[in-house]
């Protein structure tokens, strides 16, 4: 018996010490080696070493920092969370993730929250006063809400887990006036959605297709309202390629690759006829071409290659066309979903200037019109986005107030 106890305490002993070497092996590997400052996989910043001192040990905020710390630098994290999203998928059939549901062709969709007639209301009386004040001034407002890749998949929700993008923008649109312009571009899609390459699989944008023919759409109505004589880009004006790595998008970023049955490739559109080339402008600095190709060779498989349209997300854009003649301006004031369409917009003006109110805070809308004499403003905002960030419709107080 004496025996057998010696027995038990050695294999307890033994136990606790494999434990304590794990835990003491994965706190030493965690300070020799180097921080990560984000993560791909996440998109969001990691929390750093934070800096020991008397006033955070007193205050009890060295702890918490360094917990969250911890947290976020512990060995091998993306490969347990990856993990965890492998066991969910295989063993436990989850197909809603981190509210992205797991459809069964491969789409991942990110569900749209229901809106009410308020929220509508409210979106619409800024867009509505905006356009109200420019009218007075001849210059045409078109109010371009985009479906996004939820909206015009709203049919593959399970009946447990509905998206309401359809209900949303028909909300909107019904509290638009007519100095708006509104331009709505579901019907257009609607016509080429059993084409490949409209929306990705693993991404929420849509690709340069969708929004070429949604370009279609949307400047067919311009032209007729402003009388230009500019004829609409066709398909086969342009090469499309799928150009790049392979690669996992925002919504795979939730579910992780575990449950992204198929990665996504950038469908690169380029003009067919000779051109000069178009000429970027940010601060101070400049590039032509409306690409960024960079992205498009990135390693890692979770990067933003959408970021290959424009790239990225400018507080303030302007892109000259040293093809045209006709000297018109046009203003889009737009969320991401703008960065493949705004490329088929170009060969129509000389100077099209881009602003993302989540990040320009200069001067209000009405007074940039006056100041860089724009003559046609383009409101481009894929449905989701214009419900759940005020900042893009604050067009009296650009960068004040809620922002995503």
């Amino acid at each position: 018996m004496e025996d057998i106890m010696k027995k038990a305490n050695i294999q307890g002993l033994t136990l606790i010490t494999i434990f304590l070497l794990t835990i003491f092996g994965f706190f030493i590997f965690t300070f020799v080696t180097p921080s990560k400052s984000m993560s791909l996989l996440e998109n969001r910043n990691l929390a750093q070493r934070p800096d020991l001192n008397s006033e955070n040990l007193l205050t009890g905020e060295y702890s918490k920092r360094f917990e969250q710390y911890y947290n976020d630098q512990f060995p091998m994290r993306d490969t347990f969370i990856e993990t965890n999203s492998r066991i969910n998928k295989n063993f436990l059939r989850q197909n809603i993730i981190d509210d992205v549901y797991v459809s069964d062709d491969g789409y991942l969709l990110s569900k749209i929250a229901e809106g009410t007639s308020a929220d509508a209301k409210k979106i619409a009386s800024g867009i509505n006063e905006l356009a109200d004040r420019l009218a007075k001034k001849n210059i045409g407002v078109y109010t371009a809400l985009m479906p996004n890749k939820p909206t015009m998949m709203e049919n593959k929700f399970p009946s447990y887990f509905p998206s309401y993008g359809q209900k949303n923008m028909d909300l909107l649109y019904k509290e638009l006036d007519e100095n708006t312009h509104p331009i709505d571009s579901r019907a257009t899609l609607e016509k080429h959605m059993n084409e490949d390459y409209m929306f990705f699989y693993s991404d929420h944008h849509w690709q340069a297709k969708a929004a070429f023919y949604a370009y279609q759409n949307v400047m067919s109505e311009i032209i007729d309202k402003e009388n230009m004589k500019d004829p609409i880009s066709q398909y086969n004006d342009y090469s499309w390629e799928l150009k790049g790595k392979p690669f996992y998008g925002s919504d795979a970023r939730k579910t992780t690759s575990a449950n992204a049955k198929k990665a996504d490739k950038i469908l690169v559109a380029e003009l067919k006829e000779n051109h000069k080339p178009y000429v970027m402008k940010w601060g101070i600095k400049s590039r032509s071409g409306l690409y960024n190709t960079d992205f498009l060779t990135m390693e890692d498989l979770y990067t933003n290659r959408y970021q290959a349209y424009l790239g990225g997300d400018f507080a303030q854009l302007t892109i000259t066309n040293p093809n045209q003649t006709n000297n018109k301006k046009l203003l889009v004031i737009k969320d991401s979903y703008a960065n493949a369409f705004v490329q088929f917009l170009v060969p129509h003006y000389k100077e099209i200037h881009v602003l993302d109110l989540r990040h320009y805070n200069k001067m209000p809308i009405e007074k940039y019109v006056d100041e860089n004499k724009i003559d046609q403003i383009v409101l481009l905002n894929n449905i989701n986005s214009i419900f759940v960030t005020p900042a893009l419709t604050n067009f009296n107080h650009p960068g004040q107030g809620e922002n995503q």
